[in-house]
């Protein structure tokens, strides 16, 4: 069932909503051109098909971004990735931002971060589920190697060993699981991902070693079952 803050996010920003910007819609009917969404009164928005992320479901409710096509004529796409943004650059870490969840994914639930940008909030990081068009208010809680974000919505106060540790995590779990930086990795390697001394690193992997989070390889790091469940100590 759509929650009532998501009802209300669909009647009151569509109307209003402008080319470049996101906003919920509910699927009327779809054709062999694309998927019409209920959009403002007397007139329907398309999404053509090449704009669909994957095929939409008459009835259902999905976060459109609105764009111009070439004659002018608004049209819309679900395939957010092509216009927002999934390099974190200007954010900056904690920063507080406005959260618009898009949908679930294996690892969590995507979200449109302060309607230019896109990141991702991991499942145990969630206080219950997020269905497209949700909103929150959250954090920027780490930059991944490839500069996509990840997100929290709750800033907790610990010191720098505990933030390292939770990094070295997302990190892994951002991999399925798996890295090959490891402590044999060389000092230039673990400074780039993680911007901290090969020793720092080692003394974290041992940290997560003890709490049985991580299993330990020469040329590998396995992130344990369960790890979602028992995080560093805050």
């Amino acid at each position: 069932m759509m929650s009532e803050q998501t009802q209300s996010n669909q009647d009151s920003g569509a109307a209003d909503a402008e080319a470049g910007t996101c906003v919920l819609l509910k699927a009327i009917n779809t054709t062999r051109a694309g998927t019409f969404m209920e959009w403002r009164e007397g007139r329907d928005l398309l999404v053509p098909i090449s704009q669909q992320l994957a095929p939409m479901q008459r009835g259902k409710s999905y976060l459109v971004y609105l764009l111009l096509d070439p004659d002018e004529r608004m049209i819309g796409s679900t395939k957010l990735h092509r216009y927002l943004s999934e390099d974190a650059t200007p954010l900056k870490l904690r920063e507080k931002v406005d959260l618009v969840f898009v949908g679930e994914t294996d690892l969590g639930y995507k979200a449109v971060v302060n309607g230019t940008h896109l990141g991702l909030l991991f499942k145990d990081e969630a206080f219950e589920t997020y269905r497209p068009g949700d909103t929150a208010t959250g954090y920027i809680k780490s930059i991944r190697e490839d500069r996509k974000i990840n997100l929290t919505l709750k800033l907790h106060e610990r010191n720098p060993q505990d933030e390292l540790s939770e990094r070295i995590l997302d990190f892994l779990k951002a991999r399925k699981g798996v890295s090959t930086l490891t402590d044999y990795s060389p000092p230039h390697a673990i400074y780039k991902q993680f911007q901290v001394s090969k020793a720092k690193y080692k003394k974290a992997l041992g940290r997560l070693y003890k709490k049985r989070l991580i299993k330990l390889e020469k040329d590998k790091i396995t992130l344990l079952a369960g790890t979602d469940q028992d995080r560093p100590a805050r």
